[in-house]
């Protein structure tokens, strides 16, 4: 199978319409680690500790109309951090959401700050909010000679927007960017590539006030990577802190790589509102996990079955479908297999699909005939049936056709679709809802830099150009396309470390392998992929990852998006908090804690089990059930 060309795209990446355009700007020192005091409630005298890890979206009113997609930035990367949130009432003036900061660690202002909307009172609550021990952090503080509070709250004497930079990179430690700490996270291609968008996507240079106090932590970089100035900045206040940031950390007009990589450009938002809270919570701090079950990550195993080789048995021995079952079978490890249903082209056979569910199976619809063109098909009627299809595919045909084929073998329906060649069609999430399919995973990481589950109907990358659709999506990060060139141990080599640098980030890994010799390989093409999965597999047993079928986590991603948490901590009691579940549910929704946990008191959640600092849910709860916990250290 060879890579097909995603539609809208500039530089091989998705980049969203600019639905926030700021108004422009007005007309570098390494920053050292910052320490928070002790909170070791053990030691003689020491003071009581009350923390409160929650964080606060808000801003002035025209934020809310000029920046939907920023603020659906903002609030799907906390979603994904697992990290409690509340968000300003729509189309408000944040004045009256500022009065009471006391339930919060972190207050998030996205979009862009105009130094006009800040008021006097306004600034120096959120400073004094710093003071406290809070954590601010502003996205693209604006001003003017005679407006000057964005810029002052931030310790700025000026900003300049800049759109022909080509990106940003990290340079000095901080504690909120604690996380980012590989060089693909340091350093955020943004408008660099062969085809890069006609006018560039902004970023802001800030420039510190002398007096002000602000430190550059990350600079924008032109040609030849040449320092044009910060573009984020951290002024320390009091026991917390203020942090600027000139890009929204969210737009990419670029793509260093296509599938094969460790790509965490998505990732760097979630991290650093993720450390931005752990700072501003003083190091005791609790999330939801991202992982069902106390594994830092998932490793999500997909077979595509287009070829006949993976549905019959020849020279190569059973079909491929089947080899690749056993091998993960004996592992322990449930993979998706995504079903091409054309008999004459693809090879389908009705029987390998009954063996492959004989004792349960996860299958995803893969298309019918697997047309090179699937990204410019006709959309059809989407009254196609398995009589009626001919021999001119549509969109809704490949999909409605191939869902038919596979449920009248299996008896259910599959609720994942991945594209023929991983290609997208600009309709294709409209004709997967009407068709019952929720999740997609029809990516590469190039075009979709996201290593969590991504809800289509928020982040601006996906809404801007296809719509408010709820389906999700999470795109593939590895596969066999190269594997006849680089041999099985040099691609096991890269995809284990893909793996462990995700997990570091407690995110995802998608493996895409063929059970199918594939094309550019030998007659011992199907031996060789079969191998480096064996490989691949028994090195996962070293790492602190689990594995799951695509629809289990996207089930768990829902269920996980739909519960509230509300927690403290007070260094006398240790946690305290609520999770209320909403619908649906899943099992294996897990609490993450700052510190190690000796243990849950919940009369109400069921079996858990405390693993370090993850207290797992075994069971799952009820849908809309509440559940009151205490957690306490060790």
């Amino acid at each position: 199978m060879r890579r097909a060309a995603v539609v809208l795209l500039a530089a091989g990446a998705l980049v969203a319409a600019a639905s926030c355009r700021s108004p422009g700007g007005a007309t570098p020192a390494s920053a050292a680690p910052v320490a928070t005091p002790s909170n070791d409630a053990s030691a003689p005298d020491a003071p009581v500790v009350v923390a409160h890890p929650r964080a606060l979206v808000a801003a002035p009113r025209y934020v809310w109309s000029e920046c939907a997609a920023d603020v659906g930035n903002v609030t799907a990367a906390l979603a994904q951090a697992g990290v409690p949130y509340d968000v300003q009432a729509i189309d408000t003036e944040w004045t009256a959401t500022l009065e009471d900061l006391s339930r919060y660690a972190l207050v998030v202002v996205p979009g862009y700050l105009l130094g006009a909307a800040v008021s006097s009172s306004a600034r120096q609550r959120l400073e004094a909010f710093a003071e406290a021990g809070g954590v601010v952090v502003v996205f693209k503080p604006i001003g003017a000679a005679d407006r000057r509070e964005a810029l002052r709250l931030a310790g700025l004497a000026a900003s300049t927007r800049r759109r022909d930079l080509l990106g940003i990179r990290f340079d000095a430690p901080a504690p909120a960017l604690a996380a980012i700490d590989t060089e693909e996270e340091r350093t955020l291609p943004i408008n660099e590539g062969p085809r890069p968008p006609r006018e560039g996507i902004e970023i802001y240079v800030l420039t510190p006030d002398a007096e002000g106090g602000a430190a550059p932590l990350a600079h924008a970089f032109g040609a030849g990577a040449s320092a044009a100035g910060p573009s984020v900045t951290r002024r320390a206040l009091g026991r917390g802190a203020i942090y600027a940031v000139g890009h929204d950390l969210a737009t990419f007009a670029a793509s260093r790589c296509y599938v094969n990589c460790f790509e965490p450009r998505g990732d760097v938002l979630r991290l650093l509102l993720e450390g931005a809270l752990r700072e501003g919570a003083h190091g005791h701090w609790v999330q939801l996990h991202t992982a069902p079950g106390a594994a830092s990550s998932v490793v999500l195993v997909t077979h595509d079955l287009d070829a006949p080789d993976a549905f019959r048995a020849g020279p190569w021995g059973p079909p491929g479908a089947l080899q690749a079952q056993a091998i993960e079978k004996a592992r322990g490890v449930r993979a998706t297999f995504d079903v091409t249903t054309d008999r004459a082209r693809a090879g389908y056979e009705r029987a390998t699909i009954e063996a492959l569910c004989a004792d349960g199976c996860a299958l995803g619809a893969h298309g019918v005939v697997h047309p090179a063109s699937f990204a410019r098909l006709p959309r059809g009627t989407c009254t196609e049936t398995v009589a009626s299809y001919g021999a001119a595919p549509t969109l809704c045909g490949e999909i409605r056709v191939s869902r038919a084929v596979i449920e009248e073998a299996t008896g259910r329906a599959p609720r994942v679709w991945r594209s023929p060649n991983v290609a997208f069609h600009p309709q294709q999430l409209d004709v997967l809802l009407a068709n019952g399919i929720p999740y997609d995973s029809s990516f590469g990481i190039g075009d979709l830099p996201q290593n969590l589950p991504v809800e289509a109907d928020r982040a601006s990358v996906l809404a801007m150009r296809f719509g408010r659709k709820r389906v999700l999506e999470l795109p593939v990060a590895l596969a066999d396309f190269d594997l006849g060139a680089t041999g099985a141990e040099a691609t096991v080599a890269r995809w284990e470390s893909v793996v462990r640098k995700n997990a570091a980030n407690r995110s995802f890994t998608t493996l895409l392998v063929h059970p199918s010799r594939g094309e550019g390989m030998g007659e011992d093409g199907l031996k060789v992929k079969m191998v480096a999965l064996e490989r691949f597999l028994d090195r996962l047993k070293d790492l602190d990852v689990a594995t799951h079928p695509l629809e289990e986590i996207f089930d768990f991603w829902r269920a996980r998006l739909g519960v509230k948490l509300e927690a403290a901590f007070d260094s006398r009691t240790g946690y305290t908090g609520t999770l209320v579940i909403g619908e649906p549910t899943a099992p294996g929704i897990t609490l993450e804690f700052a510190d190690p946990i000796r243990e849950l008191r919940c009369e109400t959640c069921g079996e858990t089990r405390i693993e370090g600092r993850r207290v797992v849910l075994v069971g799952a709860p009820a849908p809309g059930s509440r559940h009151a916990f205490v957690a306490v250290p060790r």
